[in-house]
């Protein structure tokens, strides 16, 4: 050491003590919870039924094998992805705008940063269906606010 002098606990002019850190620490803001708003502006809530609001811009990538595919526009109803021209793109499920499907989970986006922030289940068909189509199976999806409005 330097010129005899050494630095100890005692003396070091820099010595924090974590109870004055702490003490100095400014408590965090309280935020309210983000509410998520649908396309036309209400606010959704657990368990309200919702309908797509885009046309088979929606791909749902995690459903059954069975379940890829499309719907027809006029008929409601499902048709099977084409085995003869299947590609990554296609292996999917293609959800048409109107095809309902009720909230279970609204995520608080100030707490978490989840840019699809709403889970919405989708039944089978032998659940009630009030939108006309057949699904093949019923799955679950994370949506954002804007691709879905609240049905009445």
């Amino acid at each position: 050491p330097r010129n005899n002098m050494h630095i100890t606990k005692s003396n070091h002019p820099t010595k924090l003590y974590m109870s004055s850190f702490f003490a100095d620490a400014t408590p965090p803001k309280e935020t309210a919870a983000a509410v998520q708003r649908d396309a036309n502006g209400n606010a959704i809530t657990v368990g309200q039924k919702v309908a797509i609001v885009t046309h088979n811009t929606i791909k749902a990538y995690h459903v059954q094998k069975s379940s890829y595919g499309s719907f027809d526009s006029t008929t409601k109803q499902f048709i099977p992805q084409d085995e003869a021209n299947k590609t990554r793109k296609t292996s999917c499920l293609l959800l048409p705008e109107g095809l309902r499907g009720e909230v279970i989970t609204v995520h608080d986006t100030n707490a978490a940063d989840r840019p699809q922030p709403v889970l919405v289940k989708f039944g089978a068909d032998d659940e009630e269906r009030s939108d006309g189509y057949s699904l093949p199976s019923a799955f679950s999806m994370h949506l954002s606010a804007n691709e879905i409005m609240v049905v009445v």
